[in-house]
């Protein structure tokens, strides 16, 4: 059995076990949740239409499972294909997606919805340094643009 602390915000809903909990306060409550089921903030539950990336995807089918543990055998399949795929594009989240496979052999779902957090923080991670390099490409092909119009070159 777990200690699981949820925090929820004025107006906020989550979920605890098979039930939606909703703060109907004016400020932030948090609760102390013991017990093995599933503990989510609202903010952390998307819905498929929001699941536009592959990282969201896994997190999704994770979230999913987590929240619905029999919904494992129509994900599963599924998940194992977007994970293939993205670590054959991404090698290097190879590790975040074998802990989080690793968790889910183990029924541990709550811990690979965890290591899913950190799945979208690398990927968030690796856009920003995509978008920096983008900008580096774009300012250095500004440059030599200028100069090559300037008949600097």
């Amino acid at each position: 059995m777990t200690d699981i602390k949820l925090t929820l915000d004025a107006g906020e809903m989550g979920i605890v076990g098979d039930m939606v909990v909703t703060n109907r306060g004016d400020a932030a409550i948090e609760l102390e949740v013991k017990g093995d089921g599933p503990v989510l903030r609202g903010k952390q539950i998307i819905k498929l239409e929001e699941a536009v990336s592959p990282s969201l995807k896994i997190y999704y089918m994770v979230t999913d499972m987590y929240i619905r543990p029999g919904s494992f055998e129509e994900n599963h399949k599924v998940l194992l294909e977007l994970s293939r795929e993205l670590v054959s594009e991404v090698p290097s989240t190879g590790m975040i997606m074998a802990d989080i496979g690793e968790c889910i052999i183990l029924d541990d779902f709550r811990g690979a919805h965890e290591k899913c957090f950190e799945l979208l923080e690398y990927e968030a991670l690796l856009e920003d340094v995509g978008s920096k390099n983008a900008q580096k490409n774009a300012q250095k092909n500004t440059q030599k643009n200028t100069k090559t119009a300037s008949g600097d070159e």
